[in-house]
């Protein structure tokens, strides 16, 4: 309350940004939609699957053959 009334700091409390929020649900992020279809196939280590090449081709042959991926 001591700074000068043309400072910055001063003003954000008091600023009005303006705009609207979108209405509806939030965009979804890419990673849950990464996240949808891995809970799909079933897949809870993901993680340990992807440093294994072969466990990590296996899971793409079974995404390939799922519908709806």
């Amino acid at each position: 309350m001591q700074m000068n009334e043309n400072e910055l700091p001063k003003n954000i409390p008091w600023t009005n940004p303006g705009g609207q929020r979108g209405c509806g649900r939030p965009k979804s992020r890419w990673i849950d939609g990464k996240e949808e279809d891995t809970r799909k196939l079933g897949c809870r280590n993901c993680l340990v699957k992807v440093k294994d090449r072969g466990r990590w081709g296996h899971l793409l042959e079974e995404a390939k053959a799922h519908p709806g991926l």
